[in-house]
């Protein structure tokens, strides 16, 4: 077994809630033994996404995405290919690694699968970008103004209309 395993954990384990308390954090008091942290939780810092050919993809998230090159913030020690790219206040790390997920057989729809969600002021210069470079979408299927792509390694990526961005 690995040591890793053998760390007791950092907070004892709780007890199983009840739906009404646990859906109530005000009937948690600090002294309980239930209680759990409050956490001040910022934005999402990055997401990563696993990649074929980090230069290829790097291409491609910048021309057909409009996102920004960010290498000069990532670690040359990494033990592996990989580029950092800007989303707003937000990074996508691009990882040239094996993905255990199949490129074919996915969900036509990627909101039905594993995704990334990044806000936007304005979906109509991305709809713009994916058909001057012929990639496909899907609009959301809640009504609200958003679209579903996928990157050349078939990884799903959300775009929300947010115009306060």
């Amino acid at each position: 077994m690995s040591a890793a395993f053998l760390v007791p954990p950092l907070v004892p384990p709780r007890r199983r809630l009840r739906a009404a308390r646990a859906s109530s954090p005000a009937r948690m008091s600090a002294s309980s033994p239930d209680a759990v942290p409050a956490l001040s939780y910022g934005r999402i810092q990055h997401a990563g996404v696993l990649v074929r050919d980090t230069q290829v993809a790097k291409r491609f998230y910048m021309a057909v995405f409009g996102m920004a090159d960010d290498d000069h913030l990532r670690n040359p020690k990494l033990p592996f290919n990989g580029a950092f790219l800007r989303a707003g206040a937000s990074q996508i790390h691009l990882m040239e690694l094996p993905s255990p997920d199949p490129l074919e057989g996915r969900p036509e729809h990627g909101g039905r699968d594993r995704h990334v969600a990044v806000t936007v002021n304005d979906l109509q210069p991305l709809i713009a970008s994916l058909q001057r470079h012929h990639r496909p979408f899907t609009f959301s299927k809640s009504g609200r103004r958003a679209l579903f792509t996928r990157d050349l390694d078939s990884n799903a990526i959300e775009f929300i209309e947010d115009t306060s961005v």
